[in-house]
């Protein structure tokens, strides 16, 4: 039986998922992004799987008249056109939940981080100033209020380190409150709320834990940063382009806000001469919330035995576009 094609666009993160894509398809590997390159490496397959920064354009699907199924290498889905794919017929998969931990023990490790004075801390041993233990100041995070904005997966495993294991109170914010989704909230002691400037004003440290869409681009802005406590910190491990980053710049350097950990950025990767990433009252990491060696085998592995059945006729699980199935008349 003849093997389908797979374009793969950059690493998987972990060999093991490209053992598998390779076990089950003829694999073109590419560290090529530009558009016009990915047209013509398209032109043949029955699948994509990509990472960021790589995007999957109108202009590709058009390419690739036989593609069948595009694949994320994680959660997100916002480097691939989703609706063009949808109007096509063809299946947009990703990874859900594989990363919840890992970018949950990234955000509180943030929050920690910034409570702590940790940087601060560090440049002033690093020159022999330990004089600095008496001229920085650290919080202590028990009895703290914690601001999470969404309550996805990550959000809840964040909320839960958080609430029971330091003992913030967490508040957490859903446009509209579901008891299936969001009932589990209770037995932790999290409060929900559908007030966003609420949560944003009474916290001392705020969370995002929401995607990139057209609904949540630029909602953290100039408006509901100024909402904020002057000793209270904004995490964003995300979306870089849920949040006004000028906006967010201009509140960092006026000191309005004590500061922010940030593992995400618009545009991503950031200009290495990005004015934010010299504040001294920022912790910067590389996307990495989600990359743990643990998460990568997980998130690579699932990714690729997904696609293959999308790309072989069977029904994938972890599907972005489930209207595709309706569309071509599978109503299973």
């Amino acid at each position: 039986m003849k093997k389908p094609k797979i374009l793969q666009i950059l690493s998987m993160y972990h060999p093991e998922g490209e053992k598998i894509l390779l076990e089950g398809a003829d694999v073109i590997r590419t560290d090529n992004i530009e558009t016009e390159t990915l047209c013509q490496l398209a032109a043949e397959v029955d699948g994509i799987v990509l990472r960021a920064p790589a995007r999957i354009t109108r202009d590709i699907i058009d390419a690739a008249p036989k593609l069948k199924a595009i694949s994320g290498a994680g959660v997100g889905l916002d480097n691939i056109d989703v609706a063009h794919a949808t109007s096509k017929g063809i299946l947009v998969l990703h990874a859900p939940s594989v990363n919840a931990v890992s970018t949950a023990e990234h955000a509180v490790m943030l929050i920690m981080a910034l409570g702590k004075s940790l940087i601060p801390f560090q440049a002033e041993m690093s020159q022999g100033k330990y004089a600095s233990r008496t001229r920085i100041k650290t919080y202590e995070l028990q009895g703290k209020t914690a601001g999470i904005v969404g309550f996805g997966s990550i959000a809840k495993e964040t909320a839960k380190r958080l609430k029971l294991g330091l003992g913030l109170d967490v508040t957490a914010w859903v446009r509209k409150y579901d008891e299936k989704k969001h009932g589990i909230a209770k037995e932790w002691g999290v409060t929900i709320t559908e007030e966003l400037e609420s949560l944003f004003s009474n916290s001392d440290f705020v969370s995002l834990h929401i995607p990139l869409t057209h609904q949540t681009r630029g909602l953290v802005d100039s408006q509901l940063l100024a909402l904020m406590k002057p000793t209270a910190y904004l995490i964003n491990t995300a979306r870089g382009g849920v949040v006004d980053q000028a906006a967010l710049y201009e509140a960092l350097k006026d000191k309005r806000i004590a500061g922010a950990g940030l593992d995400v950025f618009a545009p991503e990767p950031p200009e290495p001469d990005d004015p934010i990433l010299s504040l001294p009252n920022i912790i910067a990491t590389p996307h990495i919330g989600g990359t743990t060696v643990e998460c990568n085998y997980i998130m690579s592995t699932t990714v690729a035995k997904n696609i293959l059945k999308a790309v072989k006729g069977e029904k994938p699980d972890y599907v972005g576009n489930p209207e595709v199935f309706k569309r071509n008349g599978d109503t299973k």
